[in-house]
């Protein structure tokens, strides 16, 4: 069936959606009178009968609710108000169902099931009643409704529990500090550049998206209660930080959103900012539907409102994902964290590293040693909600961008660690007596990578490392290297232990490297401007002239060509390493030495342009332009 969404109508005839999965709710144990203790397990009916009862209504919104469905299980639909429910958006798809609504006349309630016929999971929320119901499904897969506690639903509820935490810790509160090497190498790396903040996306043409939905607290693209627009910048960032290394479109455009929801509603999932004080919450696992988690405006207190609502943000949409809190400690059910080691949890209680400089909040499976909760949170959105992992940037080793004076350039020598145990690595060669100056930053401003970064020479043998302590950094100062090939590994660093540390389970994200290689094999002949020809190249037959240009990230295309009256050169460009005749991202050979090719959407990093010289040519001009 293709996908669908159920809209309220004016007209009575097409009023919403009446849910018959909930008929079995009412029985005793659920009615108005029953007493306020949390009522047993209700099992009601098989989830496939259920899907087919709920696909039969979307088709037929006018059929007779009381009516029993065919092959239903002789599940009825019921009309008590107490449990009737308004189906608002409704998806089913290849077997996959994702509905979401309220509780029929009780407006502050959020209703939201998705799932398959082997496993439908979901709750019925009625907050002013402080009350929560779990939709479960069995191994046989028959589907059952639990009264539990709303806290187990809606986490963070508890308004006097954010005063008493943050009263005392937000006062001098330090921020994240921009690496200097944070150059765009992705759309969330590097300070606010005036972006339009109604229409920020993470990574664009993904399937998978979250929106941040502040229309609340904007007026247009200009933000409310004197909230500057790189504070909205910083808000958005930290939450694309903290699922940088999933393939998921963080954004704050509602086109976006819209589509994406249109295409497979399963894929997507929706915070709202809100224009009041109160305390931040999110409804649990209602990623892939549409009731949305809630972000109030509170005073900053010590923390911007970027950098605070940021943070929140993080950890809201996390309970969304399904994840719930990484509890143990003195902070009991938030973890405070591991002051040594400045490291917490980002689903326990990040307030507490208000005043660490070099903070890192991570995803985590429990490992502390206090720890009562053992979720692996990365498997959660991988797995359970099937958000895939961007791909590796660097799955079988690059060369080490190094121009001509020896300079390393972050624009040109950065990557992402991207799972659990990546590592990336750079190769490069000493031709003599080699000194390595090298920093290599982690350059997300809320990230979570701690960097790892060691040395092998050609007998893999290694030479140097360094995983600089509460830095996050890694660093080699005047590391003398004698001639020969080396390979520069990168990974996610770890500190102390799982058990009073951290492991490198969660280091993960981007990096830059700075620095100079003295020594080394200079890689081009001559390095070119975008769209400034040299002119007066000659070679004599069977030579090779090579070239380079750095291409930073986001460009469009870089477009390379040669102009000669004479001989027949032919055209070659790679991308990190010098061309051949066999291994080229673009080649254009033909009779002549007027030849063009081009590199669409071209990866970031130094690309070589290399001119065979099929036979002798002169006063030939090179080019190569970035879009």
């Amino acid at each position: 069936m293709k996908s669908n969404q159920q809209k309220q109508s004016k007209n009575p005839a097409q009023r919403l959606l009446s849910s018959s999965l909930l008929c079995a709710l009412l029985s005793t144990a659920f009615s108005a009178g029953a007493a306020d203790t949390l009522a047993a397990r209700q099992e009601i009916g098989s989830a496939d009968a259920l899907i087919r009862s709920l696909v039969s209504q979307h088709a037929n919104p006018n059929s007779n609710a009381n009516a029993r469905v065919a092959g239903s299980d002789d599940i009825a639909i019921n009309k008590n108000q107490q449990f009737d429910n308004d189906i608002t958006d409704y998806h089913f798809k290849d077997g996959v169902l994702s509905v979401s609504g309220k509780a029929r006349g009780v407006a502050n309630s959020t209703f939201y099931l998705k799932g398959t016929a082997k496993n439908l999971h979901g709750y019925l929320i009625k907050r002013d009643q402080k009350k929560a119901y779990e939709y479960s499904t069995d191994a046989k897969g028959i589907v059952s409704v639990t009264e539990v506690p709303i806290s187990k639903v809606i986490p963070d509820l508890d308004e006097g529990w954010l005063k008493a935490t943050t009263v005392n810790n937000l006062a001098g509160a330090i921020h994240p500090v921009y690496s200097t090497m944070a150059l765009r190498q992705a759309r969330h790396i590097g300070p606010y550049n005036n972006e339009d903040v109604t229409k920020l996306e993470s990574k664009p043409g993904s399937a998978w998206v979250f929106y941040l939905n502040h229309s609340a607290v904007m007026s247009g693209t200009t933000p409310l209660n004197g909230v500057t627009k790189e504070n909205m910048y910083r808000a958005w960032q930290i939450v694309a930080d903290q699922y940088s290394m999933y393939n998921i479109n963080i954004t704050t455009n509602p086109a976006v959103y819209n589509a994406a929801k249109s295409a497979n509603i399963l894929r997507t999932g929706v915070i709202n900012f809100v224009n009041q004080d109160g305390r931040s919450n999110a409804p649990l696992s209602s990623f892939g539907t549409t009731s949305a988690g809630t972000l109030y405006r509170n005073p900053s207190s010590g923390f911007d409102y970027g950098y605070g609502i940021g943070m929140t943000a993080a950890h809201e949409v996390g309970h969304q994902m399904g994840m719930n809190h990484d509890r143990g400690g003195s902070g009991g059910e938030y973890f405070e964290g591991i002051a040594a080691y400045q490291w917490g949890p980002i689903m326990g209680n990040y307030w507490m590293g208000a005043n660490w400089a070099s903070s890192r909040w991570t995803w985590s499976k429990g490992e502390y040693s206090t720890a009562s909760n053992f979720e692996d949170d990365l498997r959660i959105m991988n797995v359970n909600e099937s958000i895939p992992y961007v791909a590796d940037d660097n799955p079988s080793g690059k060369n080490l961008a190094v121009d001509a004076a020896g300079n390393i350039s972050p624009s040109t020598n950065f990557g992402q660690i991207e799972k659990t145990g990546d590592t990336d690595t750079f190769n490069f060669t000493v031709t003599g007596n080699g000194k390595l100056d090298l920093k290599i930053d982690p350059i997300e401003y809320f990230g979570m990578l701690d960097v790892d970064a060691k040395i092998y020479n050609s007998a893999n043998t290694l030479v140097a490392s360094s995983n600089k302590a509460v830095n996050r950094s890694a660093e080699f100062i005047g590391l003398n290297l004698s001639a020969g090939n080396y390979r520069l590994v990168i990974a996610g660093g770890a500190e102390g232990t799982p058990s009073n540390g951290f492991s490198n389970y969660s280091s993960l994200g981007y990096y830059g490297m700075k620095g100079s290689l003295v020594g080394s094999t200079p890689p081009v002949d001559v390095m070119l401007t975008s769209g400034v020809g040299l002119a007066n190249q000659s070679a004599s037959t069977g030579a090779w002239k090579y070239y380079a240009i750095d291409v930073p990230a986001g460009k469009t295309s870089v477009v390379f060509n040669i102009n000669g009256a004479n001989g027949d050169a032919d055209l070659y460009s790679q991308l990190s390493v010098k061309p051949t005749t066999a291994a080229y991202k673009c080649k254009s050979d033909g009779a002549t030495s007027i030849e063009t090719c081009t590199v669409n959407a071209p990866a970031a990093g130094r690309y070589y342009l290399g001119v065979y010289a099929y036979s002798a040519f002169n006063t030939l001009t090179v080019k190569a332009t970035v879009n």
